[in-house]
């Protein structure tokens, strides 16, 4: 029977956690959601010298004092499963602020390894950390690390085999001073006495919860302690004349102090270099805004170029596939209509999405070690707040430009459900390079580049709309509490795997929906349902927006591939190119505001259903019809005034 003792990864944001977590499972994970919550948690089996142990890759969070989902179901997790060890990793260059979580980490009497992570940038700031004299203060095994690389990691899994088959754990709790470790003590023993289990969490840690703030016990326990709760609150804020929480916390910053006195030295750097006026610079509210048309310019190029070269590069090869098994549709079209549903699955995600989805995925990580990232946010949110949106948002909108499903996925950076959903809801409205590519061929044919850029202006102005109504039916958004990495130069190595770990993760989730839903296609296409779904679409077009109701089975098509519009218009009204179409530019024009905005693609539609449930997928649904209605008709009476008066 293998073990089963169980590895907890914990750690605060952005301290390198999550990349440890990938360099020891070698990517083979499994995700789910915790109990109760929306929050995925990603675990893993690992082999360490012939015996398994289970990994699991726990939130960041900033102490075990929650203040969201994420943040919560770690405090759960550490207090309600049973963990054998705990893997703290530590930032390097934010050595106290990480030494407070640590030693509050230490109060649950869990066996316990330190990871210090990111090594360079501490020193590169002028701290050197020692870290015999650490082990030492702390009684515990401290290695230091280099997620990214790797380095380090080895001798990492060896020291956490050494403490999971030590039969009992020395570990170190340090004492407060006297007046608050006597109410401690007091606390302890009460809990000792009405405490029916344990998973290894120590009773000084839940009495120490219990000062700090006794919402986080579980109320059995809670309600047990409530007269002498009020005691020693009383009697603390008397004492010291500040909150039991501030208390706790200057207990533990007062500590993290003492310890990083004798382990570490600072020395100052003597000038600011280019980093640091760069830096100033980007972050200064009246020029930071200048490097965001450089920002948002070099991405939406190197996206749209990038993309089109990929696509048609691997396209020749998926055209050679589909010809090999052609001869299937003159004696089974049904099997025929499958298979091709499964190789036009396979080409919508490796010849459609992942051309752009790779270069994005790249940029974005590459901005992301730069530190970039952060900032744009910062700079941006201001700004989008008052459409209900949140800075983090702009990720999603930019990967929208590319394709809509992994723009979707981008949403899981969003630690607001609120924010998830509206941002989910209003990407779809972001043309897609399917979309980008009806616009500018339409436009080209009949109206001129001038109307294209009407159209993406158009664009903006109804995400803006739309964000502040819905919005208006949300809760308030929560402010943006973000935490600023240092600028510099990432390592390309570490961008590579970075995208890597996004490329794989993407193709586990997203490929199945697409085949699917190619699949699906393959099958109305059989039955001939598509005939009388274009029924559905004459009305409007004929008498609403004053287009040929032949156009119904574009939208139909459309619904499932945007980029078979181009394609079906001309079939559908018996041209051979765009400039041939029996249509006024009034018209073109209001055939591009609809198409533009109507129902998401089917795989857009069945990743928001995943992501976010039928609720808000139908929701989103209903809203882009009712929209692009709305703009097919502004549209058209744009034109009628031009006409009128021209």
């Amino acid at each position: 029977m293998p073990t089963t003792k169980t590895i907890a990864i914990v750690g605060q944001p952005n301290a390198g956690k999550s990349t440890l977590f990938n360099v020891l499972s070698d990517l083979k994970t499994s995700t789910s959601n915790f109990a109760g919550t929306s929050v995925q948690l990603s675990e893993s089996m690992i082999n360490i010298y012939g015996d398994y142990f289970k990994i699991v890759d726990l939130p960041g969070t900033y102490s075990l004092n929650y203040s969201d989902n994420a943040e919560k179901v770690t405090y759960e997790f550490l207090l309600n499963e049973k963990v054998d060890l705990i893997i703290n990793v530590m930032d390097a260059s934010l050595f106290v602020r990480s030494l407070e979580m640590t030693i509050e980490i230490m109060e649950l009497g869990i066996p316990m390894v330190v990871a210090l992570n990111m090594m360079d940038e501490a020193k590169f700031s002028g701290l050197e950390i020692h870290q015999d004299i650490l082990a030492n203060e702390l009684n515990v095994s401290i290695v230091p690390i280099s997620a990214i690389y790797g380095k380090g990691v080895k001798t990492l899994t060896s020291k956490c085999y050494e403490e999971l088959r030590k039969s009992e754990s020395d570990i170190v709790r340090f004492p407060y001073t006297q007046h608050m470790e006597q109410h401690v003590q007091r606390i302890s023993k009460e809990i000792q006495n009405h405490r029916t289990t344990s998973n290894g969490v120590s009773d000084i840690f839940l009495a120490i919860k219990a000062i700090e703030n006794p919402e986080l016990l579980p109320i059995e326990l809670r309600s047990s302690l409530t007269s002498v709760l009020k005691e020693v609150e009383s009697d603390i804020k008397l004492e010291h004349n500040i909150d039991t929480y501030e208390a706790i916390s200057y207990e533990r910053h007062h500590l993290s102090m003492k310890i990083a006195e004798k382990s570490s030295r600072f020395t100052p750097k003597d000038k600011s270099n280019f980093i640091d006026r760069l830096d100033r610079l980007i972050m200064n509210p009246r020029y930071g805004f200048l490097s965001l048309p450089i920002f948002f310019g070099l991405m939406f190029v190197t996206i749209f170029y990038v993309g089109n070269f990929l696509t048609e590069l691997i396209e020749p090869a998926f055209d050679f596939i589909s010809g090999l098994y052609s001869p299937l549709k003159e004696w089974n079209q049904f099997a025929w209509f499958t298979v091709d549903g499964i190789v036009q699955g396979v080409t919508g995600a490796i010849g459609i999405v992942l051309p752009y989805f790779l270069p994005l995925v790249f940029l974005t990580a590459f901005f992301e070690d730069t530190g970039y990232l952060a900032r744009l946010a910062f700079l941006i949110d201001n700004t989008i707040h008052r459409i209900g949106l949140h800075g983090k948002s702009v990720a999603a909108f930019i990967l929208g430009v590319g394709c809509s499903v992994p723009a979707i996925y981008a949403t899981r950076i969003l630690e607001s459900r609120r924010d998830r959903i509206l941002t989910g809801i209003l990407v779809p409205f972001v043309p897609c390079s399917a979309r980008i590519a009806v616009i500018f061929a339409l436009t080209a044919a009949f109206a001129g580049p001038i109307w294209a850029i009407v159209i993406f202006l158009y664009v903006i102005l109804v995400i803006a709309v739309n964000g502040k109504l819905i919005s208006l039916f949300l809760k308030k958004p929560i402010g943006l509490i973000l935490e600023i990495p240092v600028l510099r130069m990432p390592q390309i190595s570490m961008t590579f795997r970075k995208t890597w770990y996004k490329i794989i993760e993407f193709l586990k989730e997203a490929l199945p929906f697409l085949i699917l839903g190619s699949i699906f296609l393959g099958w109305i296409e059989y039955f001939d349902v598509a005939m009388y779904v274009d029924l559905l679409f004459a009305p409007i077009l004929e008498y609403v927006l004053n287009l040929p109701e032949e156009l119904g089975s574009t939208l139909v098509f459309g619904f499932f591939r945007k980029e078979l519009i181009l394609v079906m218009v001309n079939q559908a009204l018996g041209v051979e190119s765009l400039e041939l179409l029996p249509l006024a530019t009034a018209q073109v024009m209001t055939f591009i505001a609809f198409v533009t905005f109507y129902f998401p693609c089917f795989t857009t539609f069945i990743v928001i259903w995943k992501e976010f449930g039928a609720k808000v997928a139908t929701g989103s649904a209903i809203l882009s019809i009712f929209v692009a209605i709305g703009s097919a008709l502004i549209f058209r009476f744009l034109f009628y005034v031009i006409e009128y008066f021209i």
